[in-house]
């Protein structure tokens, strides 16, 4: 009966939300919110003549006369601004005129709240736009003089007594104790008005331009002075400001500044140094973030996978719909782009971009891993836990009402007629123009966190409103019922309340927590809260500019899930104080007090996990040096370059004295080296001259291998990189080690050419001697086609001799071959060939003295993908071989499988004596090209005639864009995974494919070591990668930072996190060697140092 009651009143509840969305939106005429932010061209000012003319207002929720209900402060670009009382039960009443707001003449951007006198009540702090045509403006600073006898709050302008009548350029601003003194600092965030003609050297971020530059205001006893020069804040006319956050990204107690920049400059992330000043880490060092969105808008902080870092969210304008993408301008060309990089610029990239913390200073940024990475033009990334599940969620802003990206109106307005026209800036001619701009009205999207770093499209379910042109936002429990509302500022449109439901149908708990600070932080802005339940540990930080141009309550939400009780609270103060609240119960609002804090949190709790790895200083003189790839300049319509794939590192006691010395290969242009270990553990490098004459070949794999039988090591190299199409440079060189020195022998291989991939040393045939197997991904300048595989035969005496053909065709020409595992797999003694490659399945030969036989049965045939390594070993300990093979990964825009595959169709596609590459792929159920229209004219000029606009080619099908039968006729490849997997060995050399955990997955996979970090007797393996030289148009594969998998011993692997290394850059290799008796990693990185890993015991 009991039972019964229960589901009655689950269905009871169902029953009273009538809608088919966890999100309702309320009408006006119930709630009484009237505002819109209505827009009105003129020839003064429009989107011509003022670059963020649609770019919207903010909107503040906060409890302004401490009633126990959060308010509404809607901003208006050229409407008054509104302040609305909540009444309860989601009703409003506009208290503008009676609370003495009057804030009606434009710009008006952002707004946040602060509590500048400490008198416990909110006050509001408007960011405006100063001298622009005939906006003449300041920010305002409205003081809460208290309540009236109604209960009204009144205010009183009064920025000026503060120092905060600032007259600039200004988008949001944030107030934040840098310096940890127990007051509130100010962040003003800026921005400027011309790209073009602002567009120089990065370098101009340094200069100081007072309206469009940020700045940094240190309290200094109620009044804010700026400091910005002496903290280390740019303050530059190329800083375009429009995303502002701040949170303590290192998990050192001191809060951190990113601003996000529109347009070419960097976006900015100020690391607080601890010592009142900051280090912006994204122009030091580019492989800490590796890319960041291009065209940034909103961004947020926020821990959004319980790890108890701090994550980074930026939102961009890529969008999500197909046709709008191919009409949409994308990316600079890899060329302009690595000219923008020469001048002083990050890796940037049109996308929305998602910065997991990885808790070494470091982030992976994997929005598109994560789902995230297009929504179109958005703008506010409002980050809540909506349905109280424990994991927070993401609400998106978006829409523009004048798309100035369209690629057809650009072109329409480049006419150099219409070009004069526009050069007087008030015009009525700009006014016409400015209406002709596409409009791009779309939905806001809701996506849930699915709790293992991706995130659901959950639109269509959660939330039911129209297309809008959405702006800022925030999230607030309007009605108290424990769940989280939204309130969006639209333009041209009443704003939207959105009203969470979840409490009427959701078993799921909350709590809320509200601070009593110190006497200069009564709010208790800057409190981190730590929620530790079944094993988990949810983080907030309390900061109250949250999203785009806009703010929240001072306040922190946290959904539990079924949870009743919370095991413990950590509220850790702005001052580092901290106290530990235990067993609380849910479904309530606690207020927290600093008066009961004590002690320092950072050394008292704080512990890290001890690291497998870390880092040492370089001990080799040697930084690898690689031209720019040329390419894209031949084929600008591939996704990837076949070059810059050095260097590689070889592993061996040169000179017999019991030491281990290293050789590591040079870029194009750039002699090889030789090191030689002394007993110090120092490397110094030797015979230089050797390799000097051969500094024109670009050398990408060696192997030292005893050649002739005299126990001295000898050295291979081999050469690629796709520069030479023939020639000496792509020949084979070795080197016979006469005493220990080495001495080229320039008969052997003199007539062997290749575009090498990696070259192996094995007894192929049992014989004794150590014959040669070279490997080849490409034919020289011809994407996608087919090379030769090679195997050369020992006599025993160092002379070797091509049998390829002898040990089969099938092996000659299996790929585009990458890597290579030379394994006995039948126990029969001779050594099996395990093979992955580009564009080709991976591929198991049996070795049988005389030949190698492709095995036909191995569940291994549909397995066709772009691998770069592979390991063998008994991963299992179950007595078979299995592998772990290295691949593209899955965090950019392609994705394949084998209904819908990447596919290359190579044919004549235009006539004119060239084949052309043309990749394809599918997305949205549909096939489509990967190349943009601007790339695909230049490489097949046709097309541009027979598709004269943007829109025509977005709405022609694939076999509408190149004739059917050359498609039809056209050698072709295909790519059906690009997830880096395991392979488990069911025990008759047939494999089973499982893919690897999320963070395998974030970026290239380049090598693989293998260890048992553990020592639990299982084998571990340590991933490293990246590929900087792919199409722009797919951003880069940058993500990776070195990872460690650990075997889980059930036959797969779980994420080592929270490890202290890092790899940065491009990771192409993976060697150990013994220095001073103890086990040391080398990578090596392209265009860079190696990186040198010590085995922490």
């Amino acid at each position: 009966m009991k039972e019964f009651i229960v589901c009655s009143l689950f269905f009871l509840l169902l029953s009273c939300n009538n809608n088919d969305t966890l999100f309702v939106t309320l009408p006006s005429n119930r709630t009484q919110i009237k505002f819109q932010n209505n827009l009105t061209s003129t020839a003064d000012l429009n989107i011509l003549n003022y670059l963020y003319y649609y770019n919207g207002a903010g909107v503040s929720a906060a409890d302004f006369n401490n009633d126990g209900l959060a308010d509404l402060y809607f901003t208006g670009n050229q409407t008054e601004d509104k302040l609305f009382l909540n009444l309860g039960e989601l009703k409003f009443k506009d208290i503008t005129s009676e609370a003495h707001i009057n804030n009606a003449l434009p710009w008006t951007t952002g707004v946040t709240t602060v509590d500048i006198n400490n008198d416990g009540f909110l006050d509001i702090y408007i960011c405006k736009v100063g001298a622009h045509n005939s906006i003449k403006g300041k920010n305002l600073l409205y003081v809460n003089q208290g309540l009236d006898n109604n209960g009204v709050p009144r205010f009183k302008e009064d920025a000026s007594n503060y120092g905060l009548d600032i007259a600039s350029f200004a988008t949001q601003a944030v107030f934040f104790d840098y310096d940890k003194d127990g007051d509130l600092d100010l962040f003003l965030m800026n921005h400027s008005l011309y790209p073009n003609s602002n567009y120089g050297k990065g370098a101009l971020r340094g200069q100081v331009d007072q309206k469009s530059g940020d700045k940094l205001l240190e309290n200094k006893q109620g009044k804010f002075v700026d400091v910005s020069s002496e903290v280390g804040i740019f303050q530059g006319k190329i800083g375009y400001g429009l995303g502002l956050s701040i949170g303590d990204v290192t998990n050192d107690g001191y809060p951190d500044i990113y601003v996000g920049n529109d347009f070419f400059e960097n976006d900015y992330l100020y690391v607080n140094q601890k010592n009142k000043t900051f280090s912006e880490v994204i122009s030091r060092d580019k492989t800490i973030l590796g890319h960041t969105s291009h065209f940034s808008m909103g961004n947020a902080i926020s821990d959004l996978n319980n790890d108890a870092k701090m994550d980074i969210i930026s939102l961009d304008m890529l969008p999500e719909n197909l046709k709008t993408y191919k009409t949409s301008g994308l990316e600079f060309p890899y060329q302009t782009y690595q000219y923008y990089l020469k001048n002083g610029y990050a890796p940037q990239f049109m996308q929305n971009t998602l910065h997991f913390n990885n808790g070494n200073k470091t982030f992976s940024e994997t929005a598109h891993l994560s789902g995230i990475a297009a929504t179109e033009w958005s703008w506010s990334p409002i980050v809540g836990d909506y349905d109280n599940d424990g994991f927070k969620d993401l609400y998106i802003t978006n829409g523009i009402l004048g798309a100035t990206n369209d690629m057809d109106y650009i072109n329409f307005i480049s006419n150099e007629a219409i070009q004069k026209q526009l050069a007087t800036e008030k015009s009525q001619r700009n006014l016409e123009l400015s209406k002709q701009i596409p409009q791009k009205k779309v939905k806001n999207y809701f996506y849930r966190n699915n709790k293992d770093k991706t995130f659901s499209n959950v639109t269509p379910t959660w939330v039911s409103h129209n297309n809008s042109y959405s702006n800022g936002g925030a999230s607030v429990d309007l009605d108290n019922d424990g769940d989280l509302d939204l309130v969006i500022n639209n333009i041209n449109e009443e704003a939207f309340v959105l009203e969470n439901t979840s409490d009427q149908n959701s078993q799921n708990s909350y709590l809320k927590i509200k601070f009593k600070g110190n006497s200069n932080n009564i709010f208790g802005i800057g409190t981190t809260v730590k929620a530790f339940y079944k094993g988990q540990v949810i983080t907030e930080e309390n900061y109250t500019t949250k999203g785009y141009l806009s703010s929240v309550e001072p306040k922190i939400h946290l959904g539990f899930g079924t949870t009743k009780i919370v095991d413990s609270l950590q509220i850790i103060w702005s001052t580092s104080a901290y106290q530990t609240l235990k067993n609380i119960e849910v479904n309530q609002e606690i207020e927290v007090s600093y008066e009961n804090a004590s002690k320092n949190y950072y050394h008292s709790i704080l512990k890290k996990q001890k690291s497998f790895l870390v880092n040492k200083d370089s001990l080799l003189n040697f930084k690898h040096k690689d031209s720019q790839s040329l390419e894209f300049n031949r084929d600008q319509i591939i996704p990837y370059a076949s070059t810059n794939l050095g260097p590689h590192i070889a592993v061996s006691d040169v000179n017999n004295d019991g030491l281990e010395d290293l050789f590591i290969t040079g870029g194009k242009s750039q002699s090889s080296q030789l090191f030689i270990q002394n007993k110090k553990g120092q490397f110094t490098s030797e015979q230089s001259d050797t390799f000097t004459y051969d500094a024109i070949h670009e050398d990408v794999y060696a192997v030292m291998f005893n050649a002739n039988g005299d126990n001295f090591k000898d050295l291979l190299v081999v050469s690629g990189g796709n520069e030479f199409k023939d020639g000496a440079p792509l020949q084979p060189k070795l080197y016979i080690n006469n005493q220990g020195k080495f001495e080229r022998d320039t008969l052997q291989f003199k007539n062997i050419e290749t575009n090498a991939s990696k070259v192996t040393a094995l007894d192929i045939d049992n014989d004794g001697d150590m014959d040669i197997s070279i490997l080849s991904d490409i034919l020289p300048w011809q994407f996608g086609r087919t090379p030769t595989q090679y195997i050369f035969e020992n006599d025993g005496h160092g002379k070797f001799s091509d049998v390829s053909l002898k040990y089969g065709l099938d092996f000659k020409n299996c790929g585009n071959v990458t890597d290579i595992v030379w394994i006995d797999l039948n126990d029969d003694t001779y050594l099996d060939a395990i093979v992955v490659g580009y564009w080709m399945p991976i591929k198991v030969f049996l070795n049988d003295g005389t030949k190698l036989v492709l095995q036909k049965n191995t569940h291994l045939e549909k397995t066709n993908g772009w691998w770069n390594t592979i390991k063998v070993n008994d991963f299992d300990n179950d007595g078979d071989l299995d592998f772990i093979a290295g691949n593209w990964g899955l965090n950019t825009r392609l994705q394949a499988s084998k209904n819908e595959p990447i596919t290359l169709y190579s044919n004549d596609f235009d006539n004119n004596g060239t084949v052309d590459p043309v990749i394809t792929y599918y997305y949205q159920k549909q096939e489509t090209p990967f190349a943009s229209k601007d790339e695909l004219v230049k490489q097949l000029p046709f097309l541009n005639k027979k598709f004269l606009s943007y829109k025509d080619f977005a709405e022609a099908s694939f076999t509408a864009l190149l004739p059917k039968e050359k498609i039809k006729e056209a050698f072709k490849k295909q790519v059906f995974e690009l997830g880096s997997s395991y392979f488990e060995n069911q025990g008759d050399n047939t494999f089973k494919r499982y893919e690897l955990p999320f963070m395998a997955q974030i970026s290239s996979v380049n090598d693989i070591a293998l260890n048992d970090f553990n020592s639990d007797g299982f084998i571990d393996v340590l991933l490293v990668g990246n590929n900087y030289n792919i199409n722009t148009q797919l951003g880069k594969l940058d993500a990776s930072h070195g990872l460690i998998l650990m075997n889980d011993k059930k036959g797969f692997f779980y994420e080592s996190l929270d490890q202290d290394f890092n790899i940065p850059g491009e990771a192409k290799n993976i060697k150990t060697i013994k220095i001073k008796g103890e086990l040391f990693y080398i990578i090596s990185i392209n265009n860079d140092t190696p990186v040198f890993l010590k085995a922490n015991k």
